[in-house]
């Protein structure tokens, strides 16, 4: 009966240090679960922190990308479809390729648009949002109505891969007459 008691007492010993052990243990996880909890919140507002910072940047460039020098201002023409057309050489599917655009200039990749001689004449400066400034020095017999094709330098691959595709708000870039308001 000694021994069987024995047993039980060392039993129990046992149990307790099991229980000490498991109760250890959770103390352990709860305070990794506080831990965890407070680095989550700190990556939330961090997070938000920087979200916001991306707005005030995107914010600020957009602000700088529209600033114009004095003297010039910028009228709204409405929102355009964007393609995008190479400068290789004849034959090719994007034109003649010859390096002479429509109006006899240059064909310049960032600079040249292909516009709608109805609505934009040859020399017209806008500024397509998301794009930047470009002149219109090209037309086509594809480029009708709200359609404008951005010159671009690469190849047709280049070209197709553009990453300008799609509807753009557009701005007419014309000179500040003072004499207007008098």
């Amino acid at each position: 009966m000694k021994a069987v008691l024995g047993l039980l007492i060392a039993l129990e010993a046992v149990n307790c240090a099991q229980l000490s052990l498991k109760d250890a243990r959770i103390d352990d996880l709860e305070g990794q679960q506080i831990i965890n909890r407070s680095r989550l919140e700190n990556w939330q507002t961090r997070a938000m922190r920087d979200e916001q910072t991306i707005e005030d940047l995107q914010k600020a460039a957009d602000e700088a990308e529209t600033a114009l020098p004095d003297g010039l201002e910028l009228v709204d023409a409405g929102e355009f479809e964007c393609t995008a057309y190479c400068g290789e050489k004849y034959p090719h599917i994007c034109g003649e390729g010859k390096g002479i655009t429509a109006s006899g200039a240059p064909f310049t990749p960032d600079q040249t648009v292909a516009a709608d001689q109805s609505i934009f004449p040859f020399g017209t400066v806008l500024y397509i949002e998301g794009v930047g400034v470009r002149v219109v020095q090209d037309k086509g017999s594809g480029i009708q109505g709200k359609h404008l094709d951005v010159a671009v330098s690469g190849t047709h691959e280049d070209a197709l891969a553009w990453s300008g595709y799609g509807k753009h708000k557009v701005w007419v870039m014309k000179e500040v007459n003072e004499n207007d308001g008098e």
